[in-house]
């Protein structure tokens, strides 16, 4: 067991492993499973008393199933949910189980092992759960599994908190926004044992979060639980309970019939709905605009929605432009503290991790990523290891000896070791994405004109193609700004060039990438990349000797070690345009009606605290996933599942705070609230 103040470290689960080899948890005193009749318990339970086999069966195609539960604990019931979906729902129908489990205290994944051996007919789905398990950070976690058609998010996090984070808004007129799931196990440790996981709030999280016909199903039967889930909406039946339990509860949610309490006091934060769009149907057809690593990852994310995805690309091939580099790094800056930037940044890249290791044909080598760290700044140094301490999976603090074997070059310095990440070929990485049957590729397509339909839209091409959608995601980086429906966007040009070196010319050639103020990565075709210059003063493509020079100048400072035999030769590089904001987060989401949206909220110019009783303005089924700056590699994988989330009116991967972080109305809203 740990206990930290870091925003990232979690309390994890202290087993005690009796002689019966039963797990149980040290600080609550209560079994995790019967060690004779744990499976056959879940399926009567929570399969049984939730009607699920004849619910699969019934799941209509292209559609999603949301459970949610609270107490993740050692996954049992999350793996019979799932052996239940493979035997009820057909692969071909691209129906998804989506399974959103809270834990306050997670396993470790020797003692989750051990646990899930006691069941050899979960064998295959154990070891599966085994090998995608997450992460003991805090926050939330997306894992995926049978090709995206099953969907686990784990929130390491309290009950309370963490289906709160889920929903929508906050906002009194929206608290029920986001009403998405379906079946409801509450599970957690007995009420006796653990109080917390049975509050008032949680309660009202559940009831918000629950659509009428919700079911739900718990072990228990207290009077309290009872009363508290009537009292929101639910009808309640007690029900024989499994072996010597006499009674447990089961029950659906019926809000017209007693409407779930308002929550009285809000944040400041909350008072405006700003980020939320009105609701519109799951679209059958999209388009996305542009073949880089964001349009590229949210047609994969489209695609295996059962979504037809129409790609356009500008250029006359995928991933051109600043996709088209010969190498990219899977990397991350690591903070002691908890501001959204650095949430997005670690929970990014953890995903990003994930969803690479998971690619059967991985175009790049996951060798580890090496992470320099100025040795003079101690103090720094001291509270990264505190932020992340017992991290050694994921993240180990190495010194410059450890690094240099590591790295299998003489380093001075001393790192920050990311033994998942490493590097992948951007261009090829494009072309596996966009390999689905339900995705469609047209290049030479530049985007002319967008228009509004009375359903969907129009997208007039400059080649004279037109192509009519339901919805439209704008991927296409700087670009997006030269329509009128972005124009008011603030997004700012960078400029990079790489420098590209015969790796026979190198003196030592790294094992793994090493990342300092640029970057110097193993071999690819037989050429040494060294990134990158960063310019935003100019958006000018031809190459630059100075800035060769440059990237030169800044790997020897950092690797001193390191020389080249033909120094004065004239190197090749690669120079490209990348786009990211004033406050360096990507723009995620719907896209603003601005001049609407100024209107709607402009009573949060005189105070920021008015309440707004109105959602945001926004075009319908227009989405936006740019401004991704040098990290698009590391981002666009969850960038993209937020926004097929989005329009799929799904449970996002991402707390509500970090969603609105990421709205590409935060602008407009900063600009009213600071007077400018």
């Amino acid at each position: 067991m740990h206990t930290s103040t870091s925003p990232y470290l979690l309390e994890t689960a202290s087993i005690d492993w009796g002689d019966d080899n039963v797990p149980r948890s040290s600080l609550y005193g209560d079994v995790y499973y019967c060690r004779e009749h744990g499976l056959a318990e879940t399926r009567y339970v929570f399969l049984e008393q939730n009607s699920l086999a004849e619910r699969f069966s019934a799941v209509a195609d292209h559609t999603t199933f949301t459970i949610a539960e609270t107490g993740f604990g050692t996954g049992l019931n999350f793996l019979a949910a799932w052996q239940l979906w493979r035997e009820q729902v057909k692969p071909s129908s691209l129906c998804r189980l989506h399974f959103v489990s809270v834990e306050k205290h997670p396993l470790f994944k020797a003692d989750l092992q051990r646990a899930l051996a006691q069941w050899p007919e979960l064998a295959e789905l154990s070891q599966t759960l085994e090998q995608a398990y997450p992460e003991l950070v805090a926050g939330q976690h997306r894992l995926e599994f049978d090709d995206g058609r099953v969907v686990l998010d784990l929130l390491f996090s309290d009950a309370e908190a963490g289906f709160a984070s889920l929903q929508r808004s906050r906002h009194p007129l929206y608290l029920r926004s986001h009403a998405a799931v379906d079946a409801w196990f509450l599970d957690g440790f007995a009420p006796g044992s653990n109080p917390g996981m049975w509050s008032d709030s949680l309660f009202n999280a559940i009831a918000a979060l629950s659509k009428t016909g919700s079911s739900f199903a718990t072990f228990t039967a207290a009077g309290f639980v009872k009363r508290a889930l009537q009292e929101r909406g639910f009808s309640v039946e007690k029900v024989p309970g499994f072996g010597r339990k006499r009674d447990m509860l089961r029950g659906r949610f019926s809000p017209t019939a007693r409407p779930a309490p308002t929550q009285k006091r809000l944040r400041v934060s909350e008072n405006a709905a700003w980020h939320l769009p009105e609701p519109m149907p799951r679209p059958a057809s999209v388009a996305v605009v542009g073949a880089g690593l964001a349009g590229c990852h949210t047609a994969a994310a489209l695609a295996k929605r059962g979504i037809r995805v129409t790609v356009l690309e500008q250029g006359h091939q995928v991933a051109g432009a600043a996709s088209g580099n010969p190498q990219a790094i899977l990397y991350t800056k690591l903070s002691h503290q908890a501001g959204q930037l650095n949430q997005f940044a670690l929970s990014s890249f953890l995903h990003a991790c994930r969803f690479y290791r998971a690619m059967p044909d991985l175009p790049g080598d996951l060798c580890g990523v090496l992470q320099l760290v100025d040795s003079t700044r101690q103090e720094q140094l001291d509270k990264l290891r505190s932020a992340f301490a017992r991290q050694d999976d994921w993240c180990q603090f190495v010194s410059s000896e450890e690094a240099s074997a590591i790295a299998g070059i003489d380093l001075a310095s001393p790192a920050v070791y990311f033994r998942q990440a490493g590097w992948l070929r951007p261009a090829a990485l494009c072309k596996q994405l966009l390999s689905h049957p339900n995705i469609s590729v047209l290049t030479g397509h530049a985007l002319h004109e967008l228009r509004q339909q009375a359903r969907g839209w129009q997208l007039q091409c400059e080649n004279g193609a037109s192509i009519t959608v339901d919805a439209v995601v704008l991927a296409n980086s700087h670009h997006a700004m030269g329509l009128p429906q972005c124009a008011h966007l603030p997004l700012k040009i960078i400029r990079g060039q790489l420098t590209l070196i015969p790796d026979s010319e190198v003196s030592a050639l790294p094992r793994s990438v090493v990342c300092h103020e640029g970057y110097i990565a193993p071999p690819v075709d037989n050429e040494i990349v060294i990134g990158a210059s960063y310019d935003t003063r100019s958006a000018d493509t031809a190459l630059r000797d100075e800035d060769n020079e440059a990237n030169l100048q800044k790997l020897q400072e950092a690797i001193p070690g390191i020389t080249f035999s033909a120094r004065n030769t004239p190197y090749k590089a690669r120079a490209s345009l990348r786009c990211t904001s004033p406050d360096y987060l990507p723009l995620i989401g719907p896209a603003p009606i601005a001049e609407q949206q100024l209107k709607t909220f402009a009573p949060l110019a005189k105070d920021a605290k008015t309440l707004v009783e109105q959602r945001g303005a926004y075009y319908p089924g227009l989405y936006l996933n740019l401004g991704h700056g040098s990290r698009g590699l590391t981002s666009t994988p969850l960038a993209a599942e937020i926004v097929a989330a989005q329009l799929c009116s799904e449970v996002p991967p991402l707390p509500r705070d970090l969603t609105r972080a990421l709205s590409p109305s935060r602008f407009l809203i900063r600009s009213l609230v600071r007077g400018r």
